[in-house]
């Protein structure tokens, strides 16, 4: 996938696109998988007794949910891009049914609503302009609220932290938008799979839905969330095992998880290779100090493409609270041209902003990589620039 199916084949370019990492995952998931093949068979197969307790511990600890998870909450999913079109259908019946996201927003989000026939309301994030170089987005609460108390408004697709823009969304944050979704009666499909990838938690924190459920035995920080709350998450992103097709949903109410099965009784199954990788992941103490590791170093990344990227003339940049990815924007582009064809002609292949929601002056850049490869990127991008 780094050769952007095929696009890059044969050239001279840098690719720093798509939403994975030049690392190996972490030894444990690697004797896993080796392990697994040896096996021979490859045959059908079901989570396991133990991966699905270290999943609702996770779902406890790392998540934070206040209400205990229960084995009966969760949706094993071949990817987390089939849990965004199972929201979908769960929510919406008609055409005339509305789909809330706020852009730019990692591009499945927009085709889920697209293909399931429902109708795409986009609300652009506002660009708080944090400084001259930094891009910070922020929540547009007016109009946030205006949409979801539309009477056709069904669903709130919501990425938290956010792909692209970075933000960890504070609780408060998150308070108030499942209050406006409750109050009008809105389903709120949370995608977290960032969630596990903080780069600065002493400042930005990371906090999820599940902790805003009714606390065991109490009523909760905002009563009626359970009903309408989807919660997806992955060890995909994180451990860097995307290609292994795993994912996992978490609906604790009832009849609203009835109609999301129901959403996803196409789906295809989960591979016996992405349930051991994942119980490896979650579950060996050698991955979780594997993770702490990249943390920091993608920190370190995150610090040096944000400190020499913005140094060019008129460059802004996000500094991400979460991930790998960082949205940048391009000043003084010809008319006709977009951010990401000149980075490509100069030898970077990165992600357009257009296909996010966004402007043709922006772009996604993956600085989930080694040092030396990104700084070769960030060297031929501040070239190019030097030619604008």
């Amino acid at each position: 996938m780094q050769g952007k199916r095929g696009a890059f084949v044969g050239r001279d370019i840098v690719p720093c696109w798509i939403a994975d990492m030049d690392f190996e995952a972490p030894r444990p998931v690697v004797d896993a998988v080796v392990a697994r093949a040896k096996h021979g068979i490859y045959g059908y197969t079901d989570a396991s007794a133990e991966l699905e307790d270290l999943t609702l511990r996770r779902l406890k600890t790392l998540y934070g949910s206040t209400e205990t998870p229960d084995r009966s909450w969760l949706r094993w999913l071949p990817g987390l891009l089939p849990g965004l079109h199972h929201a979908v259908r769960a929510a919406c019946q008609s055409r005339e049914d509305r789909v809330v996201l706020l852009t730019p927003l990692y591009p499945p989000f927009l085709a889920a609503v697209e293909r399931n026939g429902a109708t795409l309301v986009q609300i652009p994030l506002i660009d708080s302009g944090a400084s001259s170089i930094e891009i910070r987005f922020d929540l547009d609460w007016e109009r946030l609220a205006s949409e979801l108390a539309h009477p056709a408004t069904r669903l709130l697709h919501f990425c938290n932290p956010h792909n692209p823009a970075g933000r960890c969304w504070s609780r408060d944050d998150l308070e108030r938008v499942a209050r406006l979704c409750v109050e009008s009666d809105v389903v709120i499909c949370s995608d977290e799979v960032w969630g596990e990838m903080p780069l600065e938690p002493e400042r930005a924190p990371f906090c999820s839905m599940l902790g805003l459920l009714p606390s065991d035995g109490g009523g909760g920080d905002v009563p009626g969330l359970r009903e309408r709350l989807i919660f997806l998450t992955s060890p995909s992103k994180c451990f860097n095992v995307a290609g292994l097709d795993l994912a996992v949903a978490a609906v604790p109410h009832e009849p609203l998880r009835r109609r999301f099965c129901a959403g996803g009784s196409d789906a295809a199954e989960v591979t016996p290779f992405g349930y051991v990788a994942a119980t490896a992941a979650y579950g060996d103490a050698e991955s979780e100090l594997w993770r702490q590791r990249l943390l920091l170093y993608l920190r370190a990344n995150r610090d040096f493409a944000f400190g020499a990227l913005t140094q060019a003339e008129g460059v802004r940049a996000t500094c991400p609270e979460a991930s790998y990815l960082m949205w940048v924007q391009v000043p003084g582009l010809l008319a006709g041209t977009t951010a990401a064809a000149f980075f490509e002609a100069h030898g970077v292949g990165l992600t357009g902003a257009a296909e996010f929601g966004g402007g043709d002056d922006c772009v996604r850049l993956n600085f989930g990589t080694s040092r030396a490869t990104l700084e070769e990127a960030v060297s031929r991008m501040l070239r190019a620039l030097e030619n604008l």
